[in-house]
């Protein structure tokens, strides 16, 4: 799936399963339900939805991060404080 796929997917509502370019895997399993991402081997659900991660996915692209990158930094730097 491209991002553009994805981002569109995001939208619609519907169930899908894609991988964005930089690796995340993200979900949504029932119709309207929210969009869940692979993380440590279980499927979380994200805490933004919609337009909000329409907009994150968009930001982290221009970042050329994926969210587990994100989330590791900010875990490591909680743990140093």
């Amino acid at each position: 799936m491209t991002d553009a796929q994805l981002k569109e997917a995001v939208l619609t509502h519907w169930p899908f399963f894609g991988v964005s370019s930089r690796g995340d895997v993200f979900a949504r399993y029932i119709p309207y339900g929210p969009v869940f991402r692979w993380n440590r081997n279980q499927m979380v659900p994200m805490p933004v939805q919609g337009s909000d991660l329409v907009w994150l996915l968009h930001a982290l692209g221009e970042e050329e991060s994926s969210l587990s990158e994100t989330a590791d930094a900010e875990r490591r730097a909680s743990r140093g404080k």
